[in-house]
């Protein structure tokens, strides 16, 4: 499930399944509070808080959410009204099954009705000033009535979340080379933050209010020609597409901690049917990078993997190569980095790039052609320590004195 305008075809596909609900009361009673912790990611805009509002209703009827709001010392920050809320909202049942929404940017008024059991997940992307002090903690509220009754609005507010002081992960590109964009990097209407993972019990079944988001800074790594090629040559042909076949490099010293290998490769440019969530990544390979952290590295080739689960590697060795396994329409990479050995069952954390150079920033990606409609080339600009905004393109040297420009002819605008 996507509500993304427009991305890199998603690899990680979203699958909520169901989770019972049950509420005694024969009112709406919402609860409000913040998924996860509140860390900050630094980025060429500022600095982002990706995170996600948890709104339950336990009550017994059906609840309307009709203003959502974010601030801190009494300073709002964001606020959802109207048909704002539903494209930033997952609503689901008291099954979790989600509810249909519209997409991004629709017009109709479109209400955010939470049933009895049920509830819906609010995703904030919050862009800070750099030159402004971090705040110490945000606060939410959301204002509801009844779903089919004029009845007075009520506020429910969440408890006061401190917001993180701790560093990102630092890490290396996991790639070489020139022309890569970062497709679907942590934004406002991303995909990936919308993949959400619950946890059941023994029997199978799903525990309230208790899921993962492990995708939450997930970027999908797609490689392009200075004219704009995605793939040169017939599109159903995995050769055709210039990621498929790049090396991929371990962004840190660490230890191989899980791999998957042996998946075939699909037939792009389409994803493959009937795909599960536990063949989704393909084959992959996870990394114990220190500190309680996790590199993952997704959609590899088939018997490419150059690793074993207990190896030590440094970074920048070539661990395999890049494929198109798993839920996966093209040839890209699924990387992201999480704080537990486990693709499905762990939460994203913010890392940040030790250094890469920007060159421009991708724009209507078109695929039926293999083509980006613009690539926005704009003069090299070194970056360090940041993650890069969606679809930025760029170079994995930042030193503009070892290379430059790209590997192929380009002129660029004077600066």
């Amino acid at each position: 499930m996507s509500l993304a305008p427009r991305r890199i075809p998603h690899a990680l596909c979203c699958h909520l399944l169901g989770l019972g609900l049950a509420g005694a009361a024969h009112a709406a009673a919402l609860t409000v509070k913040v998924h996860h912790e509140l860390e900050v990611l630094p980025t060429p805009a500022g600095r982002a808080l990706v995170y996600e509002l948890d709104v339950r209703n336990f009550g017994g009827g059906c609840a309307r959410i009709v203003d959502v709001r974010a601030s801190s010392d009494a300073q709002p920050l964001r606020r959802y009204q109207g048909d704002a809320i539903a494209p930033n909202a997952l609503v689901y049942d008291a099954r979790m099954t989600p509810l249909p929404n519209p997409a991004p940017g629709a017009s109709a008024l479109h209400p955010v009705d939470v049933p009895a059991g049920g509830g819906a997940v609010v995703y904030f992307f919050l862009v800070l000033d750099n030159n402004l002090p971090l705040p110490d903690a945000l606060r939410h509220e959301v204002d509801s009535t009844d779903c089919n009754a004029a009845a007075t609005t009520r506020s429910t507010a969440g408890s006061d979340t401190p917001v993180s002081r701790a560093a990102p992960v630092v890490v290396g590109l996991p790639f070489a080379g020139h022309g890569w964009v970062a497709g679907d990097s942590p934004n406002d209407f991303g995909v990936h933050r919308r993949t959400l993972i619950p946890l059941r019990d023994g029997g199978g079944d799903p525990i309230v209010g208790r899921y993962h988001v492990p995708e939450r800074y997930a970027i999908d790594w797609v490689k392009v020609d200075a004219d704009a090629h995605r793939a040169i040559g017939p599109l159903d042909r995995n050769a055709s597409y210039l990621a498929w076949g790049e090396p991929i490099l371990a962004v840190a010293d660490g230890t191989i901690s899980r791999i998957r290998d042996g998946m075939a490769e699909g037939t792009p440019p389409h994803n493959p049917p009937n795909a599960t969530m536990e063949m989704a990544a393909g084959n992959y390979i996870m990394q114990d990078i220190g500190g309680g952290h996790y590199a993952f590295y997704a959609h590899l080739q088939p018997g490419s993997l150059r690793v074993r689960v207990g190896e030590r590697v440094r970074r920048g060795q070539v661990i395999a190569l890049l494929g198109n396994s798993g839920n996966s329409s093209e040839a890209h990479l699924h990387f992201h980095v999480s704080d537990a050995n486990d693709p499905l069952l762990s939460e994203g954390v913010p890392y940040v790039f030790e250094r890469y150079q920007a060159t421009g920033l991708a724009g209507g990606l078109n695929e039926r052609n293999g083509l980006f409609d613009d690539l926005g080339l704009h003069a090299p600009s070194p970056r360090f320590a940041l993650m890069p905004p969606s679809y930025a393109v760029l170079d994995a040297d930042a030193d503009p004195d070892a290379v430059g420009a790209w590997a192929f002819p380009i002129r660029y605008p004077a600066q």
